[in-house]
């Protein structure tokens, strides 16, 4: 289980915390399972089916940055709509454009009073050679207060793609 901070300079009014767990699916699919905790005004973009989508970021969106190696490195969007984005840099911030995913990564969501709860799979072929990597979310609630959660946050304002983030390990997938 991983525990999301708040970035100090950003920082929520009612959520109250972002925890991710990640797993292996036969396959070497990557299953991921975030929960916001304090998530009664937390704002949640419609459903709009699955699929690639630009700009999710700027709504309620979960991340995941895995770094390729050599300075490269991939970023994932999860929006709550259903849709997603993945976009391959070569450098910091030095956008390639979409990552190529043969198979798309799939995005659920359930709602509570105080909890929202999301799963996200993300195919095998999407994190081939990622050992390193970085989780995140942008958290936006009612009144127009946005926070930014991460496992890390090393600068004065949120920046996710600071390769001194990518601290987690990503663990070897299951055999198949």
């Amino acid at each position: 289980m991983h525990r999301l901070i708040a970035h100090p300079a950003k920082p929520a009014i009612r959520a109250k915390g972002v925890q991710v767990r990640w797993s292996w699916l036969p396959g070497g699919v990557l299953l991921l399972r975030w929960r916001i905790d304090g998530a009664s005004e937390v704002v949640l973009p419609p459903f709009a089916g699955s699929g690639r989508a630009d700009d999710l970021w700027k709504a309620t969106c979960l991340e995941l940055f895995l770094d390729l190696g050599g300075g490269c490195y991939r970023e994932f969007n999860f929006s709550p709509s259903g849709r997603w984005a993945a976009y391959d840099f070569t450098s910091y911030r030095v956008n390639a454009g979409n990552a190529e995913v043969s198979e798309h990564p799939v995005v659920s969501v359930e709602r509570g009073s105080e909890i929202i709860a999301a799963a996200v799979r993300v195919p095998a072929q999407a994190i081939a050679g990622a050992t390193r990597g970085a989780l995140s979310a942008v958290v936006e609630e009612e009144g127009g207060v946005t926070s930014f959660w991460s496992s890390l946050h090393r600068k004065d304002q949120p920046d996710f793609h600071d390769p001194t983030c990518f601290v987690l390990t990503l663990p070897p997938p299951l055999a198949p």
